[in-house]
């Protein structure tokens, strides 16, 4: 299960990365602990368990660092953090290049929330070589899609270290749902309002309502714009927009999965949407620029029951 890591602290995220070293290289590692000159360090000696993998495992001296940053969605490749002479790789440089002479350092394994495509890994591991000497098969980069890869391995690391992903807020990838406001915005004029009620057949809403906990108020703000909601059902059926549509379909599943995992038997469905529409207006400055679509487009989710519970039995 994937986890929000901006949202841990800086010594949540460390805990995690100790404890994936504990089986990527050994129960040798050590915990973190400050440097001379403020820095975080980790280190482990020996004959690394997997790492790179179990058949040629680096051995010798191994400095782990880890990296986290509480921001959303953040690269490797961003320019604070490799690529400029300010950024903090740069900034590690002649670290490394101390502690291969000082400690025997043979190994370099950096671990970041951050994305990490696999052409920055190639260039950053390079770059390091470069400027240290290391040989680029002992510097080792993790970024986020490795740890979720990791963690599908070793499924009780997260709950050693005290994480439990339901108590974190919702994971929620807004590209695909910008991409769908933009494109609506650009097309919203062309479109006639019309009476909803005749156009989408769903279960009663009434009752959804009920089954979703969702208060009668709430429910009455989302009906005040069921007139723009078809305009947004007859942008997604356009034959132009079936790539649109596609996407609409990916960005509805993931949210009613998520929503069905993460919501308590008490808990508001009001707060609920509330969430969602705050974490994407967080997340995407295309949406955050848009915000009435943003909320118009959940609405017309749940609406149109796409997201939430329903009874099929009772329909409008």
């Amino acid at each position: 299960m994937k986890f929000q890591y901006s949202h841990l602290s800086s010594g949540q995220f460390e805990s995690l990365v100790i404890h994936l070293c504990y089986e990527l290289l050994g129960f040798a590692t050590e915990t973190f602990s400050d440097g001379k000159d403020g820095g975080r360090d980790s280190r482990f000696e020996g004959r690394a368990n997997l790492y790179p993998s179990s058949a040629e495992p680096w051995t010798g001296v191994t400095i782990i660092q880890a990296k986290h940053t509480s921001a959303y969605n953040k690269k490797f490749s961003d320019g604070e953090f490799y690529g400029t002479a300010s950024s903090e790789i740069d900034g590690e440089i002649p670290k490394i290049a101390r502690l291969i002479e000082n400690d025997s350092l043979r190994n370099y394994f950096l671990f970041s929330n951050r994305k990490l495509p696999a052409n920055a890994s190639s260039n950053i591991r390079e770059y390091i070589s470069s400027q240290t000497g290391l040989h680029s098969s002992n510097i080792g980069l993790v970024g986020v899609e490795q740890f979720e890869n990791y963690f599908k391995r070793f499924k009780h690391i997260p709950e050693n270290v005290g994480l439990n992903p339901f108590d974190m807020p919702l994971n929620i990838e807004p590209d695909e749902l910008a991409e769908i406001i933009v494109s609506l915005k650009k097309n919203l004029k062309a479109i006639n309002k019309a009476d909803i009620d005749k156009k989408i057949v769903r279960v009663s809403f009434e009752r959804k309502n009920q089954i979703n906990n969702l208060s009668a108020q709430y429910g009455n703000t989302i009906k005040k714009r069921i007139g723009e909601m078809y305009q947004v059902q007859e942008f997604l059926a356009m034959p132009e927009n079936d790539a649109l549509q596609q996407l609409y379909m990916q960005s509805a599943e993931e949210l009613a999965a998520k929503i069905c995992v993460l919501q308590g038997p008490e808990q508001k469905f009001d707060n609920i949407l509330e969430k969602i529409i705050e974490l994407l207006l967080e997340r995407d400055n295309d949406l955050r620029s848009n915000k009435s679509l943003t909320r118009l487009m959940i609405y017309y989710m749940y609406y149109h029951c796409d997201i939430g519970e329903e009874d099929a039995a009772i329909t409008e």
